[in-house]
């Protein structure tokens, strides 16, 4: 390398050095110097992203090209503002985003789930009316299903080998016990104890078996007074109802145990009513529920929730709560499809605005102020909801006041700051 060469390349390494020397002179420079810039305004930012920190009040917003408004020394020097999510803003700031405010309150509330009913028999007033017997139907007075039936009415007649022989040995049993005695139903004189009591266990077991194969008490008497047995006997209804089922038929021949009919009582219904698995807590047995028939000029009949079942649908994934209803009118009718309300009991809880909640992932959040333009997000924890608003378990109090519009951009605002507060920014 000649003298020459040596001789440029050191002047080049100067100026270099001296180039990078005022650089780093101007990095250090206060960034208001060069304007004309009033000591009372800490910078300029942008009413819509308030990461935006700007020096030049003629530059627009470098995110969304808006005007810049200016922020007081004094509000910028508060140390809150260096608190995570921390948002500040003037008063023209949120007029422009259109930011409003509701204090959380305490109320009185109760709980309402609206729901899908449908109308089932009370399966607890059920009767089935079958033989113990065997033998055949001769006449048959109820043929069809649907028809009302009171206890006591006659259903059929039965011709049944085991009821002659039952009711022959019935009346042998008193012709021998009336064979003892003489006038005014005193016994013979000289008849031995051990005979009568005999006569009398015999006639009380032929009287029993008759009442084990359903004869009523009037049918014994009948059979008392007449001395002649029934060759077709008169079956009777248990209970008043109305006959769901019928396999009954005239000359049908019938064996001990088979259903002949199914009557239900209707003076009392059950709705089976789907709730969703997160309203299961707020359904518990005694509560009020209201049913209504949209389709009958909105009727409506009050119950009570009688049992919840222990298992769900696994189709539609809910739980089925049985409510009691009286139906004294017979205006429910078996799967009649009906509108459910469940209400508890009023309480007092301390609410906080629907529209004040941001569901960020597994969290919920709500801004409160803090006064002087100041904002801070808050994470809450949150009981069932309202008309009114939400249960708060825990975050807030009454008397704390939340942003309920425009806060989803102090969300935005608040993540924008924690990234660039993460990066060294201000």
């Amino acid at each position: 390398m000649t003298n020459t060469t040596k001789l440029v390349l050191g002047f080049a390494l100067l100026v270099l050095s001296v180039g990078v020397w005022n650089l780093s002179e101007t990095d250090n420079e206060d960034p208001h110097a060069g304007h004309d810039h009033d000591s009372a305004i800490a910078y300029y930012t942008c009413p819509m992203h308030r990461s935006a920190k700007l020096y030049d009040p003629d530059v627009p917003c470098p995110i969304c090209g808006m005007d810049l408004t200016a922020v007081p020394r004094a509000m910028s020097d508060s140390a809150d503002q260096n608190r995570p999510g921390f948002i500040s803003l003037s008063t023209d700031q949120q007029r422009m985003m259109g930011l409003a405010t509701k204090p959380v309150v305490e109320a009185r509330v109760s709980s309402e789930i609206r729901t899908i009913g449908r109308v089932t028999y009370d399966e607890t007033r059920l009767v089935d009316v079958n033989l113990k017997v065997s033998g055949w139907i001769k006449d048959l007075y109820v043929d069809f299903e649907g028809k009302s039936v009171q206890k006591g009415d006659p259903l059929f007649t039965l011709y049944s080998p085991e009821l002659v022989t039952s009711q022959e040995e019935y009346l042998l049993a008193l012709e021998g016990l009336e064979k003892l005695k003489v006038g005014g139903g005193r016994y013979r004189e000289g008849e031995r104890n051990e005979v009568i009591e005999w006569n009398k266990r015999l006639l009380a077991s032929a009287r029993g078996r008759l009442h084990l194969w359903n004869f009523t008490p009037d049918q014994i008497q009948a059979l008392e007074s007449s001395g002649k047995r029934q060759t077709a006997v008169t079956i009777y209804a248990p209970s008043s109802g109305i006959v769901t089922e019928r396999m009954a038929v005239t000359g049908m021949h019938v064996k001990p145990g088979k259903r002949l009919y199914r009557i239900a009582k209707l003076d009392t219904v059950w709705i089976k009513a789907d709730v969703y698995v997160h309203d299961l807590a707020s359904v518990r047995v005694g509560q009020r529920a209201t049913v209504t028939l949209v389709y009958s000029s909105g009727k409506t009949f009050e119950g009570r929730v009688d049992y919840m079942y222990p298992y769900l649908n696994p189709k539609s994934r809910t739980a089925t709560v049985r409510i009691q209803v009286p139906n004294t009118s017979g205006n429910l009718r078996p799967e009649m499809y009906t509108d459910v309300v469940l209400r508890d009991e009023e309480t007092i809880q301390v609410l906080i605005p629907e529209s004040a909640i941001l569901f960020s992932g597994e969290k919920r959040i709500v801004f409160t102020t803090v006064g002087d333009g100041r904002f801070h997000p808050t994470e809450v924890v949150l009981g069932r909801r309202h008309s009114s608003g939400y249960e708060a378990v825990s975050g807030v109090r009454v008397g704390d006041v939340v942003v309920t519009g425009a806060n989803f951009l102090l969300d935005s605002e608040s993540k924008l700051k924690n990234v660039m507060m993460g990066m060294g920014g201000h």
